[in-house]
């Protein structure tokens, strides 16, 4: 991994082009400065920990909404509202503007980039499975799920591990899509899925949460097909909100790899280890 200063060049040099294009535009997008200065943006989010849910006291909690928050603070803004929303509603209702913003720990990836504009990532996460205790199969990756015709996969319906597990080579009939972190569980207890496709955040949340519920993580991976693929997460707004978002990442990228981001980050049970390491530029171009 590269170390934090080494993250912080990168991400800040990428932002260069962008932000010296929103002061050769003139004023910033007002609607939605004006919006967030004044009575706040409205939030969707997608409850899964560790990005966004809700937490034993019933207030929402997460490293993307405190990110999300701390970032708006920062220019003067704030939250407004935020609503759970269904994984596969998130992009149309940013785009039609049911909403401003998604803070959902969306992964960056071309075919997402072409529909809205991401910020620059909060984190760089690596892959993992979510297994029966004692692991029957011994699977390690999605390649060795697709080693065996017999075996399903779960995933998040729309989910980047949906693509991940097809370009490992798994049959679609084989890749089991769910709506719910909730439902992926009972899948895989009550055997519908062999495995099921999380980040490794997502599996250690899962391990805390359900003690005794007869699972057990595998060992994070990188390699997908032959290639690495660290999946970064981002925030998700309107294409037509762009100076906006270039004021927003100059906060972000001046945030992110500080004491205080990596403090939301652990708290959340994720790790140091999982800071980004490209660009959103490098990750929309694939």
């Amino acid at each position: 991994m590269k170390d934090q200063t080494t993250r912080r060049t990168l991400l800040t040099a990428a932002l260069g082009l962008g932000l010296a294009a929103a002061s050769m535009g003139g004023a910033l997008a007002q609607g939605l400065m004006e919006k967030a200065t004044g009575g706040g943006l409205d939030v969707a989010f997608y409850n899964f920990q560790p990005y966004a849910y809700m937490d034993d006291s019933g207030s929402l909690t997460g490293t993307d909404v405190e990110i999300l928050r701390t970032v708006l603070e920062r220019m003067g803004g704030s939250i407004a509202d935020a609503g759970s929303t269904e994984w596969g509603a998130l992009i149309p209702g940013v785009k039609t503007g049911r909403f401003d913003v998604v803070a959902a720990g969306m992964f960056v990836t071309p075919k997402r980039c072409a529909e809205v504009m991401f910020s620059e990532p909060t984190f760089g996460i690596q892959n993992a499975l979510l297994l029966v205790e004692g692991n029957p199969h011994g699977l390690s990756n999605y390649e060795s799920v697709a080693a065996n015709p017999e075996l399903k996969l779960g995933a998040v319906s729309g989910a980047a591990q949906v693509d991940y597990a097809k370009l490992a080579g798994i049959a679609e009939a084989n890749i089991v899509q769910l709506p719910d972190n909730a439902t992926g569980v009972a899948a895989l207890q009550a055997g519908r899925i062999h495995a099921y496709a999380v980040s490794a955040p997502g599996v250690r949340q899962v391990l805390a949460a359900l003690p005794d519920a007869g699972l057990e993580g595998g060992e994070p991976f990188i390699d997908v097909a032959g290639e690495p693929r660290v999946s970064h997460g981002a925030f998700a707004f309107r294409k037509s909100d762009a100076d906006f978002v270039a004021a927003f990442n100059a906060e972000l990228v001046a945030f992110v790899g500080t004491p205080e981001h990596i403090a939301i980050m652990e708290e959340h049970g994720m790790t140091v280890d999982e800071l980004p390491v490209r660009s959103t530029a490098d990750l929309c171009e694939g």
